[in-house]
């Protein structure tokens, strides 16, 4: 897991679920108070020359966001933070595992969301081995960037800048399309929506940047190809497992078979490893079946066809279909709403 949402956090500060919410703030103060102005770190001489090309993206992405996208960007980027080298904070999911329903926690403000974020690993080890003890499919994570939805300045981490231009550019746009859309109860829509924004506004960043002929743009759609191309592989072994739960079979049943599905799955992905350009997605023979893992990749990649189709009705005026995602997001129902033309 790459990414978080820490606008929770606002819950904390009114006082709700005091040692959760105490605990986020302190993690958040820490940051704030030991972070540094961009600016400042680009000037020192002692700053390493890798560093300080990386940071210099960030004035370009917080413009090119503000003026070429109309995202909400704030002071968001203008200060850098160094994890030591550690994640900035841990996400747990969790579903039942004979079936597709995330756990929901629920909050002020954004109300349920299928992800719990700490900035303590050891909270999120115990919150892990509750779910598990209850019988839970959990899957947790390190992350390295997370937004908080535009109510506070975020922070450049150290850990983002171990991405590639044109990962470090999708990263940093996903998150200010949060700052921008994030309609409460709507976690599957909104991760949707950053994940799309991010990866279309990339491409368009390095095209503006180096030209759309470019080798910088040339190895990005490779990249993203062979993103959209495992994504759908997932989406294969998510419904073929929502077909065996669909079946109605005895839990103990159910837990052996999908054993089976994953595996035959597996042997599929090995025949196809030659499809992928660039990327790697070997880690996939690692993974156990997990439908929490499942939903967790689902929830970032679903409708993303929708997105597209929408964008390119608009091209030349990414600014018009972002407006437009975000009016969607505010519908009773997104998906649909996205699915219709504007009146």
């Amino acid at each position: 897991m790459r990414r978080a949402l820490w606008c929770w956090l606002l819950a904390g500060l009114c006082g709700c679920g005091a040692d959760y919410y105490l605990h986020l703030a302190r993690g958040q103060a820490g940051i704030a108070w030991h972070s540094r102005p961009v600016g400042e770190i680009l000037a020192a001489t002692t700053t390493p020359a890798a560093t300080a090309e990386r940071l210099q993206l960030f004035p370009q992405l917080r413009d090119f966001a503000a003026h070429r996208l109309g995202l909400h960007t704030g002071d968001s980027y203008t200060r850098f933070f160094d994890t030591g080298g550690e994640p900035v904070s841990w996400n747990v999911s969790a579903s039942p595992p004979e079936r597709f329903a995330p756990y929901l926690w629920h909050f002020p403000i954004v109300g349920d969301l299928p992800y719990k974020g700490f900035f303590s690993r050891e909270r999120a080890v115990r919150e892990r081995d509750r779910l598990l003890a209850e019988g839970f499919d959990v899957v947790m994570g390190p992350v390295s960037a997370y937004s908080t939805l535009g109510y506070f300045a975020d922070p450049v981490l150290s850990t983002m800048l171990e991405e590639e231009e044109d990962g470090l550019a999708e990263l940093v746009l996903h998150e200010l399309t949060h700052a921008t859309i994030y309609p409460p109860g709507q976690a599957d829509y909104s991760e949707s929506a950053a994940t799309f924004v991010g990866q279309a506004g990339a491409l368009l960043f390095l095209a503006e940047k180096y030209g759309a002929e470019s080798t910088q743009v040339r190895d990005a759609h490779l990249r993203q190809e062979d993103a959209r191309r495992f994504s759908a592989f997932v989406k294969e072994v998510a419904d073929s497992l929502d077909s065996l739960y669909a079946q109605a079979l005895p839990r103990d049943e159910v837990l052996a078979q999908r054993q089976g599905v994953f595996a035959r799955a597996k042997d599929r992905f090995l025949t196809r490893r030659s499809e992928y350009a660039v990327s790697n997605y070997d880690g996939f023979l690692k993974w156990e079946v997990n439908n929490a893992r499942l939903l967790s990749y689902r929830r970032y990649h679903r409708g993303l066809d929708l997105f597209a189709q929408l964008w390119a009705a608009n091209e030349g005026n990414p600014q018009r279909a972002i407006a437009r995602f975000r009016e969607c997001g505010a519908a009773p129902d997104p998906w649909q709403c996205l699915g219709q033309p504007p009146e």
